[in-house]
């Protein structure tokens, strides 16, 4: 695994994952700028793809389907309180809006359920 490093003029956490080029990006929760720029300041361009979980990821899933061409939007949502740890409307951390949910739906982005789509969350499992 590569070690992580920030690039200069980002002010987001950018996390390395398995490659040197490949980055994930991490907005912050504090009503600043948010991811869109941050992206565009890392890679200079508009994604073609978006993964999102909580609302604070609504902006950038928005910016990503705005571009043109063939664009994914997808949401994980944390729904499985039995195996993981459920959020929802009401959540104290990682909200996920009926707004986001309705705007989700009425914009064809993949929503995918912890507890109904995915087998295995943890390893151990």
């Amino acid at each position: 695994m590569s070690s992580c490093a920030a690039s200069s003029g980002v002010s987001n956490v950018i996390s390395c994952l398995t490659e040197p080029t490949t980055h994930l990006i991490r907005g912050r929760n504090d009503g600043s700028r948010g991811k869109p720029v941050g992206i565009n300041e890392y890679i200079g361009r508009r994604p073609i793809t978006a993964f999102g979980n909580p609302d604070g990821d609504q902006q950038m899933l928005e910016w990503t389907q705005g571009g043109s061409g063939a664009r994914l939007m997808m949401l994980v949502r944390h729904d499985d309180e039995v195996r993981e740890f459920a959020y929802g409307a009401e959540s104290k951390i990682g909200t996920f809006s009926d707004a986001l949910m309705a705007e989700a739906k009425a914009k064809q982005w993949t929503v995918i359920s912890m507890k109904n789509d995915w087998k295995k969350i943890f390893a151990w499992e």
